[in-house]
């Protein structure tokens, strides 16, 4: 402890701001030298989780450490609370770390049988300080017409509650510099329309995991460099646009994309792509195209809608250089033909077929055609590709041998087999290595 002791005090409380504020508080027993330090660390961390549920003491706590707190900033303010803690006791504690010029807010709800939203107080819309403010979980946004949040430059918001229709875009209207914005709906805020339109967001990520019910995603975005979109909504209900300086997107739409969505993404250079059409929407075309089409031509109405839905033909990736491709969806061969066709200058390629969640593809490349001619980016870019979970069938074989057979500045070429069979794995490594190659130089890896 004395050496710890002879440390500097900027050291110290760079050291203490990372310690939740309880156990700050309990240094003031260690020396004189601690007495007072704690009382100037100005990152404060509250968690009520760490006071046995005992809400009398664990609130008279964080008033008395707020009040007693001589920081000339609070940078930092983190309240993870439980859902009988008194919204009053919140909004105060909140208050009171706005007075004191807070910079960072985060504050974090856990859930309760009732679902009861607390309301952030009025005084956080008009903080002229505030540069990042992380809200998540069971917050209700009441946001005034006026809102006037010029530090702000991350937003995050988490399966909040809205007011109305006009709380999102009211709130940012009010920050005229926000360069990050995170959202993710849940079921109760489902059905609401989600206009965002903020000329200086550089970062956006959207989450929407509802299967039944949506609402509307309406995106203007002109200086936007990066895209995260998760998105299980039935329709397609996604209007994205005017995004000229985009160039990173990760893409997960399981229930059906557009033409129009895709060339929006146009202008970059790292893409994930993870997309399928709706069983909904085959379902409900399937219904009302039966009475009129017998089963071949229905199938031949079905095959043709994938196909303007799955595949940006027309579309040129003029900069696009990274392409990761998960093979979940119907039809996902067809895609990769068109983005090869469609991206001259790609470099590397990586098609994944096992998920985050665990989830492996079933959809088999049969009766995959080839391209009329070969891609532009197989004769002169392609330098790298990659095969996660890679299962050795007809038409994998044939996707393989493909572009083995015709990317002719090949360096390396990964297969990274789904099969734990020794055999089997030696089996599908002996096929790849007898394609012959364009490039002289490309290597064959085999995890």
């Amino acid at each position: 402890m004395d050496r710890i002791s002879q440390l500097s005090d900027d050291l110290l409380l760079r050291i203490l701001s990372c310690v939740p504020t309880k156990d700050v508080v309990a240094t003031s027993l260690l020396s004189k030298r601690w007495q007072f330090l704690w009382m100037l660390v100005p990152q404060l961390q509250y968690n009520d989780i760490n006071h046995s549920g005992d809400y009398k003491n664990f609130s008279q706590f964080v008033y008395r450490s707020l009040l007693s707190n001589k920081a000339s900033v609070i940078e930092h303010l983190h309240l993870n609370l439980g859902p009988e803690c008194p919204a009053i006791d919140i909004g105060l504690w909140i208050g009171i770390a706005l007075s004191r010029r807070l910079r960072e807010l985060e504050i974090n709800i856990r859930s309760s049988f009732e679902n009861v939203s607390f309301s952030l107080p009025s005084s956080l819309y008009t903080s002229d300080t505030l540069e990042t403010l992380r809200v998540i979980n069971f917050v209700l946004l009441v946001v005034p017409s006026s809102v006037c949040l010029p530090s702000l430059k991350v937003l995050h918001l988490k399966t909040v509650d809205y007011e109305d229709d006009a709380s999102l875009p009211n709130l940012l209207s009010g920050c005229p510099n926000l360069e990050e914005l995170c959202l993710e709906r849940h079921d109760q805020d489902s059905e609401m329309d989600f206009t965002v339109v903020v000329p200086s967001l550089r970062r956006l990520s959207m989450m929407d995991e509802n299967y039944v019910k949506c609402g509307r995603y309406v995106i203007d975005v002109p200086s936007l460099k990066y895209l995260n979109i998760t998105d299980e909504a039935v329709y397609n209900v996604r209007q994205i646009e005017n995004m000229p300086e985009l160039t990173e997107a990760y893409v997960e739409i399981t229930q059906g994309v557009t033409h129009k969505f895709l060339r929006a993404l146009t202008t970059v250079r790292h893409l994930s792509l993870c997309l399928s059409l709706s069983e909904v929407i085959l379902n409900i075309i399937l219904f009302f195209f039966s009475y009129y089409y017998s089963s071949q031509e229905l199938l031949c109405v079905v095959v043709h809608i994938e196909k303007q839905v799955m595949c940006p033909s027309g579309m040129i990736f003029y900069q696009l250089v990274h392409l990761n491709l998960y093979t979940f969806a119907q039809g996902w061969w067809d895609l990769l033909t068109y983005m090869l066709q469609d991206s001259p200058k790609l470099r590397f390629l990586k098609l994944i077929d096992k998920h985050d969640s665990g989830l492996c593809g079933k959809e088999t490349p049969i009766g995959w055609k080839l391209p009329s001619s070969v891609p532009e980016c197989l004769l002169f870019s392609l330098e790298a590709f990659e095969w996660i979970g890679y299962k050795g069938r007809r038409g994998d074989r044939e996707m393989a041998t493909y572009v083995l057979k015709n990317a002719a500045c090949l360096s390396t070429a990964k297969f990274s087999p789904e099969s734990t069979d020794v055999g089997e794995k030696y089996h599908m490594l002996k096929e790849l290595a007898s394609v012959p190659t364009a490039s002289t130089s490309s290597k064959l890896l085999f995890d």
